[in-house]
């Protein structure tokens, strides 16, 4: 990073335009600040944000959220939500986006996937996965891809069913060979609060290398405030807003402007969820 670019970071970061690849903003532990926080974070710069669904029961609810902030969603069975009923989630699911197929804001399947440490639901989340790899096709929309210890099993799904529209691979913090399989899958790499951890040196050695335009950035906003991590309220003003934060640490990574990277992954933002 030039000299400049370090000594100005505090001010730009302020006025830099960013997007939120995924954010659980309808999720209830934001129910008593949810007003005030999305103000917080429009005031920190944020344009817009994809709100992914998790089940059946909280789709009402991300729905409204949605469309009182003007945000994006997407909707879909999360694997820790795949149940016995599955069957019936995923008909409701199928029938939903038929009636909201022309809603602009509905932009995603997901938050989707595979779970092997969640071993209680492992035996529903295969089936109710791959049936909602088929709803994207049919519906030629993107997935917003969940994927714990499972990446060999959730890559030749993939295969199975290729999207036209490709997806994300949420909270991605693998070595370079498997993002490159996910590349190659028609997925961008969702980069989260994991990078900012100093532990994270595979993470930052994969995005030494990855091209800028498989990138985009996401705070998993719940997640945040689950960890409560001090150091990134310090950072963002309280708002949990960290994807400056993650701009700064890829250019850093990257050796190139912070203006360079925050342009790429925004564009990468809008052409994925075509927004």
């Amino acid at each position: 990073m030039r000299a400049a670019d370090s000594q100005d970071s505090k001010a730009f970061d302020s006025r830099l335009a960013v997007i939120d690849s995924h954010v659980h903003l309808d999720f209830d532990e934001f129910d008593a600040e949810r007003e005030q926080l999305v103000l917080r974070l429009r005031a920190a710069g944020l344009r817009d944000a994809v709100i992914p669904g998790v089940s059946a029961s909280q789709w009402p609810k991300l729905q409204a959220i949605a469309a009182r902030h003007g945000f994006h969603y997407g909707l879909g069975i999360h694997p820790w939500y795949c149940t016995e009923d599955w069957q019936q989630d995923i008909e409701n699911l199928s029938k939903l986006l038929e009636e909201r197929g022309d809603d602009p804001k509905l932009v995603a399947i997901g938050e989707c996937g595979l779970d092997a440490l969640h071993k209680a639901s492992w035996e529903a989340q295969l089936p109710c996965f791959e049936a909602q790899l088929q709803l994207a096709q049919q519906h030629e929309l993107p997935v917003i891809l969940h994927s714990v210890k499972a990446h060999n099993e959730v890559l030749a799904l993939l295969k199975r069913y290729p999207l036209a529209r490709g997806g994300v691979i949420h909270g991605f913090y693998g070595s370079m060979q498997l993002a490159q399989r996910y590349v190659d899958a028609g997925c961008y790499l969702g980069i989260g609060h994991l990078l900012l951890e100093e532990k994270a040196k595979k993470l930052q050695e994969t995005l030494v290398k990855l091209p800028l335009e498989h990138l985009v950035i996401e705070t998993d906003l719940a997640l945040v405030y689950q960890l409560k991590k001090s150091q990134f309220a310090d950072k963002t003003g309280g708002s949990g807003l960290i994807l400056h934060l993650l701009i700064e640490k890829i250019a850093n990574l990257q050796k190139k402007s912070n203006v360079l990277v925050s342009e790429q992954v925004f564009r990468n933002t809008l052409q994925l969820f075509d927004l």
